[in-house]
């Protein structure tokens, strides 16, 4: 490449950086007032007006750099009466008090890295006492605390102080760990001691709360991904809402007369100590199984709920009855479980008939990987598919002596026994199957 020195070796895919294009990269400065103004006669070494901050121009930030190219390339939101679309009252909100600025951003993160210290520390203290960490009698002692204010409740106004005394106790210790001094200091400030100490940058402590930070961000993400898939039931977007509705306003009237009936000192003692308990090493070890044996059944009684609500009239008016369909499926090396891998002596993919029925019994409503929807379900003369609902997973499995998985699949060997709710190793090296069951409504009508 031209211009460069024999010795270095520039890769075939680089580009030249020309003259005119070295330019300094354009940013937005930041406001005349810095958002945390050092105290006079003091330089916060991580302040947008010190020195050494991240817009000094004796430090070159590449990261700094790109970032401020992309904000600059980021379009102008238009005013809202001449003001702020965050601005309220006249006076700019706290999440716009400030322009979106590199400098500004760069230096806020990095003094909140030095200083978040104590949220983290404080979060992991309460994650000990309720996960059990240090013990049984710690965290008993904190359950028996909340208990003694539960049944006092207007001892917990005097929390603030007991949490001021605490603070101011255990900061003597450490500030005088060989007792009274001869001389108090008459609330002077010494030097020699800083009641919150700042890790420096670059030191393993100020690394250990960007990673509580990273984690943290991770945690409130998971948390929003768990929940909005349910939210759009509160935007009458779904089927679901107008049942909620009915049932929140229907629930509302009914507790009205009967909150003054409610024991509150039980309740939020029930209420608090619950968390602990679910918390339990014990009882985490065994919620799985027990999550496992009560979610089918709230699933599928959530489920006829909101079917029968979609019900009409004419529904209601004449005979109802289920149909069920088993979908059928066998394994194999390389291919994974599929219909087209069941053997000429197997039952066909799609099977009428309950599972108890002898095997030539079993009716064959279709073949293949087709959809349970594009099947041919023959059906009596008068009676016809609830148009309302369609087909869904049997995820109780009252047919079985085994309880499905998460999909409603029941898992058995070869030759189509010994089930069970996950498929066992040695059934690999034979062969293995698999099966669930599908369910629908039907209305006679004449």
């Amino acid at each position: 490449m031209h211009g460069a020195p024999p010795y270095v070796d520039v890769p075939v895919y680089a580009l030249p950086l020309h003259a005119e294009d070295s330019a300094p990269l354009p940013f937005t400065p930041p406001t005349s007032s810095s958002p945390h103004p050092p105290s006079p006669g003091t330089s916060d070494p991580m302040s947008p007006t010190s020195p050494n901050s991240v817009n000094s121009p004796g430090r070159f930030n590449i990261s700094s750099m790109l970032l401020t190219q992309a904000l600059g390339s980021l379009p102008t939101p238009p005013p809202t009466n001449g003001q702020n679309v965050r601005q309220g009252g006249g006076q700019a909100l706290m999440s716009a008090k400030d322009p979106l600025s590199i400098p500004i951003m760069s230096a806020n993160f990095r003094r909140f890295i030095a200083k978040c210290g104590p949220v983290f520390w404080l979060q992991d203290r309460v994650e000990e006492v309720v996960m059990w960490r240090k013990g049984t009698t710690y965290t008993a002692s904190w359950m028996a605390a909340y208990a003694f204010f539960c049944y006092f409740p207007r001892l917990a106004l005097l929390i603030p102080h007991i949490i001021l005394l605490h603070v101011l106790f255990t900061t003597y210790q450490s500030r005088y760990p060989d007792g009274a001094p001869n001389s108090p200091t008459s609330g002077t400030l010494t030097e020699d001691f800083a009641p919150v100490g700042q890790p420096s940058e670059g030191t393993p402590d100020w690394f250990a709360n960007m990673q509580a930070i990273q984690n943290l961000m991770g945690t409130v993400s998971d948390a929003y991904d768990f929940v909005s898939p349910y939210l759009i039931h509160l935007s009458w977007s779904t089927s679901t809402t107008a049942p909620l509705f009915a049932f929140t306003l229907l629930s509302l009237f009914a507790l009205v007369p009967l909150v003054y009936f409610v024991p509150l000192r039980l309740l939020f003692l029930v209420l608090g100590l619950t968390p602990f308990v679910i918390t339990h090493p014990f009882v985490l070890s065994r919620l799985p199984s027990l999550v496992g044996l009560v979610a089918p059944h709230v699933k599928a009684a959530v489920q006829k709920a909101v079917n029968d609500d979609r019900l009409r009239e004419e529904h209601w008016r004449s005979r109802l009855a289920t149909v069920s369909v088993w979908e059928n499926q066998r394994w194999a090396a390389g291919s994974g479980w599929s219909a087209t891998n069941l053997r000429p002596e197997d039952r066909k993919a799609w099977t009428v008939g309950e599972e108890s029925w002898p095997f030539a019994n079993r009716g064959d409503v279709g073949t293949g990987q087709c959809n349970v929807r594009d099947l041919t379900f023959p059906l009596q003369s008068g009676w016809k598919f609830v148009g309302t609902e369609d087909w869904s997973v049997d995820f109780c499995a009252n047919w079985h002596r085994a309880m499905p998985d998460q999909d409603g699949w029941v898992y058995m060997d070869s030759a189509w026994k010994t089930p069970q709710t996950v498929p066992q190793d040695e059934w690999k090296a034979v062969g293995m199957t698999r099966c669930r069951k599908w369910a629908r409504r039907i209305y006679y009508s004449k």
